[in-house]
């Protein structure tokens, strides 16, 4: 049993509870996250140890700030966002 998210299902047109055959392939590809280009300018603005630990963090830790850069509604929010995002890398252990 796996379980399917609301949004698949949907997408699928299916319901809970409801019972499909599905193929599984293993994505072998290397996951990277698109990284929005103020938050790379900025990054690259800084020292260099502050875009060196953006990229040794993980996918999902890149994504995480990725999202919040990108799900800012009004630019001085993302400006923000950009800012606390290089300020946690440069100020990192």
């Amino acid at each position: 049993m796996l379980p399917v998210s609301a949004e698949h299902r949907q997408g699928a047109g299916l319901k809970a509870g409801d019972r499909m055959n599905v193929t599984l392939e293993l994505d072998t590809e290397p996951r990277q996250v698109s990284v929005p280009t103020d938050l790379a300018a900025t990054l690259e603005q800084h020292p260099a140890a502050a875009r060196q630990r953006f990229e040794m963090l993980s996918y999902s830790q890149q994504r995480q700030h990725t999202l919040a850069v990108e799900g800012a509604r009004t630019p001085e929010t993302r400006a923000r966002r950009v800012a606390t995002a290089v300020e946690k890398l440069t100020d990192g252990p």
